[in-house]
């Protein structure tokens, strides 16, 4: 873990510092990707919502209002639009569309968890590639937001790397891209109403 530029070395105790300092940005660049990720996968879920609403002749403006519905209220409008318009699409894509949907559902606990809940950063050590903290691999300590402080609870914290962590904030932003390539690839199967003037 301890690093020198050329022939300068540091201290150790300086060295773990700054290796912690930069971990803790990376785990906080992390989150903010990964809060950001949510809210452009709402925003996108809005805007179909938006426009397919009134397409199929459909009232969607309560689940536009920010003040009235949540994100799961808009996903569920939104898996329903979804599977009656794509559902000549056949097996393949309700598979798809199912999975995408408890993805994106996923996508919202996770967020919501991560954002509420405490962060030890970092919350451990892995000394299995060495048995000193200069050797040692920092892990992120998740703790869920609760307020049972009992000491014969059980322990629900969770640890990871910093790879876990951002791996999933990787798949978290790839939903909203998912969504529409999807839509790309069944919408010759799409079976969309009339217009009233039809």
């Amino acid at each position: 873990m301890c690093w020198s530029t050329g022939a300068i070395e540091k201290p150790e105790a300086e060295c773990n510092r700054m290796d912690m300092d930069a971990f803790s940005d990376d785990f906080h660049k992390l989150l903010g990707r990964l809060v950001h990720a949510h809210a452009r996968l709402d925003f996108n879920i809005g805007l179909q919502l938006r426009w397919m609403g009134p397409y199929c002749q459909v009232d969607v403006s309560e689940h536009l209002d920010p003040l009235k519905t949540q994100y799961a209220q808009r996903l569920k409008k939104l898996r329903q639009l979804t599977m009656d318009i794509y559902e000549p699409g056949g097996e393949a894509f309700a598979s798809e569309f199912r999975i995408w949907f408890v993805q994106a559902d996923e996508c919202r606990a996770l967020r919501n968890d991560y954002a509420h809940g405490r962060w030890g950063v970092p919350g451990s050590f892995d000394f299995s590639d060495g048995d000193t903290l200069a050797t040692a691999r920092p892990l992120l300590l998740f703790i869920p937001l609760q307020w049972d402080l009992s000491p014969d609870r059980p322990d629900d914290s969770i640890s990871m790397t910093l790879d876990d962590f951002a791996k999933q904030v990787a798949n978290a932003e790839r939903l909203s891209s998912e969504y529409f390539r999807f839509t790309e690839k069944y919408r010759y199967s799409a079976r969309w109403p009339r217009s009233p003037s039809e």
